[in-house]
């Protein structure tokens, strides 16, 4: 079965409803079984370059990788696509820094990023910042991702309600970026994956404005069509204020890829 009819994709990115550009930026290789969204942040137009420049450097990091290792993409090397999905977040965190100290109008900017990469049987997350990945199975959403902000903090300390947290006036307030410091801390794990699960990756101006059940509601009514239920879930938080640029990239496990007979062979 081809990398295409095993993972399909979609995605959409909004401008929302105040602001008069996009920030966020979404990259999606198919045929690599990846995903990146960033959301930027910094003076007018920075933070476009600090999330459009993230995308792209971890995307050709990634591919030449990919490209150069002689595995099946979606293959038996989650050891290797582990260290690169890191390697290329720190990569893209010096391109985006030394634009910053270089050019007077990309001061100060920096971006979220929150990375997806298929492996074989498993899901690889890497992120920094507070936009999020989520899992959609049987009906039921699960974050996957922990946000790297002073109100998750409050949250883990018991300080605040998620009730109390929706309406906090620091919920913008990130602790990591890329792009920011000279040594970015990503955070990585493994989830397993099963067949027919659905994989969402979204910017803060989507779970800003819709809470957790109301996404998970939208995701029940529209799962079976991709491309609908990001224009469903985009226009919902539109019409709850759209504050915020607000981006949103799905992704459906339609069959679980089968080990060739070399990656069979190291497996034994």
């Amino acid at each position: 079965m081809s990398q295409q009819h095993v993972l399909e994709f979609a995605a959409i990115s909004d401008t929302g409803c105040v602001r008069d550009h996009n920030e966020d930026a979404i990259v999606v290789c198919a045929d690599y079984g990846c995903a990146i969204l960033a959301d930027g942040m910094g003076g007018y137009n920075a933070g476009e370059v600090a999330s459009a420049m993230t995308s792209q450097v971890i995307a050709d990091y990634l591919c030449a990788k990919l490209d150069g290792s002689g595995v099946s993409r979606l293959g038996f090397q989650t050891l290797n696509l582990s260290r690169w999905m890191v390697e290329s977040i720190e990569l893209a965190n010096r391109h985006v820094l030394y634009t910053s100290q270089t050019n007077a109008d990309c001061f100060g900017m920096g971006t979220t990023v929150v990375l997806a990469c298929c492996s074989q049987d498993k899901l690889l997350l890497a992120h920094v910042g507070d936009s999020r990945a989520y899992r959609f199975r049987d009906g039921v959403l699960t974050g996957l991702t922990h946000d790297h902000s002073v109100l998750q903090e409050q949250l883990d300390a018991g300080l605040l309600t998620e009730e109390q947290a929706r309406f906090s006036s620091i919920k913008n307030l990130i602790t990591r970026a890329v792009g920011t410091q000279e040594d970015v801390v990503v955070e990585l794990h493994a989830h397993p994956m099963k067949e027919q699960d659905l994989y969402m990756l979204c910017s803060d101006g989507l779970t800003d404005m819709l809470s957790h059940d109301e996404i998970q509601l939208l995701m029940q009514q529209n799962a079976k069509d991709l491309s609908q239920c990001c224009r469903v879930l985009i226009d919902n938080a539109n019409a709850a204020g759209g504050v915020d640029n607000s981006s949103v990239v799905l992704f459906k496990v339609n069959a679980m890829p089968s080990p060739s007979w070399m990656q069979r062979f190291l497996l034994r």
